[in-house]
């Protein structure tokens, strides 16, 4: 008999610490992270560049970032100029950040879109795959 009530101990111990063994999906942690960032928003990255907001695409399993820049500081002749090296440094900043490890484990994609403030027109897109950010890593 106390084996019987051991083990049934046992079973309801068990069933309130299996809740916690629960870790969150791909989809599922993407979405707290946005709604998180978002209470954040729009924030000032440098100057006359704002983050407005963020997005996670389901289908493609890409979070987006869409950022406003100030017309009369991003020319398209200063976009172009400066294209490679925003391109180089984000690559760096999502191959360092600790935060996003699990992220970039899982496969996601990061993309990373800027539009002009007068008119919403994308000015510049750049996108990083798996392959940009863990070939690079190791």
């Amino acid at each position: 008999m106390k084996k019987i009530k051991l083990i049934a101990l046992l079973v309801i111990c068990m069933s309130f610490l299996m809740p916690s063994c629960h870790r969150a999906t791909l989809e599922e942690q993407c979405a707290e992270m946005v709604k998180k960032e978002r209470r954040r928003m729009p924030r000032n990255i440098t100057t006359g560049v704002v983050l407005d907001s963020m997005h996670y695409n389901r289908r493609t399993h890409t979070l987006v970032y869409y950022h406003t820049m100030d017309d009369s500081l991003y020319t398209p002749e200063a976009i172009d100029y400066g294209k490679k090296k925003l391109h180089q440094q984000l690559q760096e900043d999502i191959i360092n950040s600790v935060s996003l490890k699990r992220l970039k484990d899982e496969g996601l994609s990061f993309r990373y879109v800027y539009l002009a403030a007068s008119n919403g027109k994308v000015c510049l897109s750049l996108q990083f795959d798996n392959t940009d950010i863990m070939g690079v890593e190791q």
